[in-house]
């Protein structure tokens, strides 16, 4: 009976790094390739290495790796987008026939700032273009910490190829462009430096990123599950981009609220509406801007959120507790 031996280097994968990103670092040590890594020295054969390896490698990729390297599959899966199946994702693929009802229950049934069902309907397929799911853009995103890209020993977390954070959680400063910051490096020429992470979108990043590290996120109102908090953000997404005109004068006051204390054009300037992971990259962050001026303005009190999620945004009111009846002067200590 033969035994797994495993590689003589094998670091361990960073908090939230993607897959592709430890086996590059991995390959990286041996001076090899990533696909000469996975096709030569894995032990499999007949290996198919997909060319995306983030999304949902073989299975058997994974348990041959764990045997290399002795982190465990479950680290491994999770470490890929099918790994966040049902907390980020309700399902991947997602069916052509299950786009609008993937989208109603993971959108629009979490309503945030405006009442169910005020929303409205909307087809994610009006246009013709194909909705992949949620947090799934059209136009993936290719990004880096421009300081965890000068050590050896950090990688690129998995999700900032999402539209779902804006910055490094470790140090606090906004993600560039990947390509440039890759070329600035290897050049030795100066390029992207770190720019911190202003307000409110470090609010938006710090909730998410405590909800990928311990599965709970701590909102002014309760602490909520982290899946609860994904589609929590994603309808309030939803609802900052629909327009002020369509909605009664409740949700057109909240929503103008909003706009006006981001500094930014309404709506960021969008005409027509379309589910977030289609608007383009610089529409998405300002979509992330006006989400997060959202939950500052209901934890303050500033505007009233009248969705499902709504008491979550708020701290709850003050209740007074009775501090019951004051002992008899008259009575003794037996």
């Amino acid at each position: 009976m033969s035994t797994v031996r495993r590689w003589p280097l094998h670091p361990r994968p960073g908090p939230l790094e993607s897959l592709s990103s430890w086996l590059e670092r991995l390959a990286g040590l041996y001076e090899l390739p990533v696909q000469d890594l996975l096709t030569r020295n894995l032990g499999l054969a007949d290996l198919w290495v997909p060319a995306d390896l983030d999304y949902d490698p073989p299975q058997a990729m994974l348990v041959a790796l764990a045997g290399r390297t002795g982190v465990d599959v479950a680290r491994l899966r999770s470490m890929t987008l099918a790994g966040w199946q049902p907390w980020l994702f309700d399902m991947l693929p997602l069916p052509v026939q299950g786009m609008q009802p993937v989208f109603d229950t993971y959108v629009r049934d979490n309503s945030v700032l405006l009442a169910p069902g005020e929303a409205g309907d909307n087809r994610v397929d009006a246009r013709g273009q194909r909705w992949a799911g949620p947090w799934l853009a059209r136009w993936p995103r290719s990004r880096a910490c421009p300081l965890c890209a000068k050590d050896p020993a950090c990688g690129r977390a998995l999700v900032w190829r999402l539209p779902l954070m804006t910055g490094c959680a470790e140090h606090d400063c906004r993600l560039e462009d990947a390509s440039k910051v890759a070329i600035s490096i290897t050049l030795g020429r100066p390029g992207p430096g770190p720019v911190p992470l202003e307000e409110p979108l470090a609010t938006v990043d710090r909730y998410t990123h405590e909800g990928l590290t311990t599965g709970r996120v701590a909102l002014p109102g309760r602490s909520v599950h982290a899946g609860v908090w994904f589609r929590l953000l994603r309808g309030l997404l939803d609802e900052v981009s629909l327009a002020t005109s369509a909605r009664n004068a409740h949700g057109r006051a909240v929503l103008e609220r909003i706009w006006e204390a981001t500094g930014r054009e309404e709506r960021a300037g969008l005409n027509i509406w379309q589910p977030y992971e289609q608007l383009k990259p610089e529409v998405q962050d300002e979509m992330l801007r006006a989400a997060g001026t959202a939950l500052h303005l209901a934890a303050e009190g500033k505007i009233a959120a009248r969705g499902r999620l709504a008491s979550a945004l708020r701290p709850p009111p003050h209740r007074h507790v009775y501090d019951g009846d004051r002992p008899s002067p008259h009575r003794t200590v037996w």
